[in-house]
């Protein structure tokens, strides 16, 4: 079973020691489901450079965290191109916005992908394709209509909304 989240930054939290990030997630992040506490950030936010994080876990195993806090709408677009030259080739990478790490796909049979990360350290496990493409399909469709229905005169993410539903198609 695959879990994922989406957190937005708080502006007014500067992030000066990642070890302190995972206890208290909620001082620094804001969970995009958390409608009152986003809409509180509406005037602090620069929608330009949206920083968050992507939470994504296998049963108890973590496969993403809010320490690679990023550019969290870019994340999520190159995570979708990354889903994307998967279904197409079978393999595909792709590297966060704005740090050195790298996320890397690889089909090893029809029903199960290799998930590589590269950031301070190396990270590797065999997990069910299907069930992570669907997941990430979801943490992203969650994300940018949730972002649309929040702030939708101030960020357009409809050409990420339709590629979500053409990915569907492809699998």
């Amino acid at each position: 079973m695959f879990y994922v989240n989406t957190f937005i930054s708080r502006p007014d939290r500067k992030i000066n020691d990642l070890s302190l990030l995972e206890s208290n997630i909620e001082e620094y992040f804001v969970q995009i489901k958390d409608v009152r506490e986003i809409l509180n950030l509406k005037d602090s936010l620069d929608f330009d450079y949206l920083n968050g994080a992507i939470t994504l876990k296998y049963f108890e195993q973590s496969l993403l965290d809010v320490s690679l806090w990023d550019l969290v709408d870019q994340l999520w677009s190159y995570i979708l191109n990354a889903i994307e030259e998967l279904l197409n080739t079978g393999e595909a990478e792709t590297y966060f916005p704005d740090q050195p790490v790298k996320i890397r796909l690889k089909s090893v049979s029809k029903d199960t992908v290799l998930y590589e990360i590269e950031a301070n350290d190396h990270f590797k496990i065999s997990i069910p394709k299907n069930e992570l493409i669907e997941t990430l399909l979801d943490g992203a469709n969650e994300f940018f209509k949730s972002m649309e229905g929040y702030f939708g005169e101030k960020c357009n993410y409809q050409y990420e909304i339709d590629k979500i539903v053409s990915l569907r198609k492809l699998f």
